[in-house]
Order: C-alpha cells, then structure tokens, then sequence
C-alpha cells in the first residue's frame, strides 16, 4: 500500500531536474552571446551618431565665430542664435537659443564621453574630434 501511494505522487525527479537545468544552460549559451553582440553594435551606433553630432557643431561653431571652439565643453556651454520658422508663413520666424552641443554624458572631471565611457580627443587646431575607444580611433 505505501509503494503504490509513492508511484502515484506527481512530482519532479533529478533527471528531470538535470534535463530542466541543461536546457536552460543551453538557451543562455546561446542568448547572452546574441546579448552582448547587439548590445556592442548599439554602442558603436551612438558613438557614431555622437561623433557626428560633435563634428557638426564643431563646424557651426567655426561657421559661426571664424575659430574652432577652445573644447569640447565649449560648446556645451555657450548658447548659439538660430533664426526659425513657425508656422506655415515663410516670412514668420523666431529666434531659436540652445546650445551648440547638448550635454549627452561627462566623466568626473567634466570631459564629455562616448557610449563606451571613455573620453573624446578634440585637437583645436584642426577642429578634430575622435574617440579613444579601442577599435574606433579612426571613425
């Protein structure tokens, strides 16, 4: 009576258990890679894209006031004057005041990063701008 009552219970056994714990190891050897890859790509997408947005201030700015900006954090600090169009009247226009450059993300001593974390080089007498992540100094 008691070894009937035993192969009646419904439950988990250590082969199921194992088999259970293998397919998990096996779905996260496979996802946390994927992970990890896309994640990466996300990051060399917006330092691409913060590069771009930098360079392009760095040109305005130049535009703008005949020299290359002193840093970097000059141009998220100084305010820039735009003329814009509001509404559908092409002779009506406002003023835009922003900055050059809006702050993104800065390091502790004030030095504006990349999404990988690490500092922008800007030469001032060039007007360059690069990042020091390894494998994207030349972007």
């Amino acid at each position: 009576m008691a070894g009937s009552r035993l192969r009646d219970q419904k439950g988990l056994t250590i082969i199921d258990a194992v088999i259970t714990i293998c397919i998990i190891g096996v779905l996260f050897g496979v996802v946390i890679p994927k992970y990890e890859r896309m994640a990466h790509e996300a990051q060399e997408s917006a330092l691409k894209a913060a590069l771009s947005n930098i360079r392009t201030s760095i040109r305005l700015f130049k535009m703008l006031n005949n020299r290359n900006p002193d840093s970097l954090n000059q141009l998220i600090e100084k305010n820039v004057m735009l003329p814009a169009r509001t509404g559908s009247d092409p002779y009506t226009g406002s003023i835009i005041d922003q900055k050059y450059l809006m702050l993104i993300a800065t390091d502790s001593k004030g030095n504006i990063i990349d999404a990988f974390g690490n500092p922008f080089v800007y030469d001032i007498f060039r007007g360059e701008v690069r990042s020091t992540t390894e494998g994207c100094e030349t972007w």
